[in-house]
């Protein structure tokens, strides 16, 4: 009970860092891969988000697949 609340307090605190973090950095970044030439410019924010999101849909994925096994 005590790890439950401990682990969700900690989750809010770090959604609210990145959230900061994603306010503070609307630059735009240029995004490409080494042997092509095309770039993507996108902003920071946005990255930092779909990147967090992309790795709580990971860590969520491992976690369900290890807990059936």
């Amino acid at each position: 009970m005590f790890m439950k609340f401990i682990s969700k307090v900690i989750f809010i605190i770090l959604f609210f860092l990145v959230i900061s973090f994603s306010i503070a950095n609307s630059e735009t970044v240029k995004l490409g891969i080494w042997p092509f030439e095309n770039k993507i410019v996108i902003p920071l924010f946005f990255l930092t988000l779909v990147l967090l999101t992309l790795g709580i849909a990971i860590g969520l994925f491992i976690s369900i697949f290890y807990k059936k096994k």
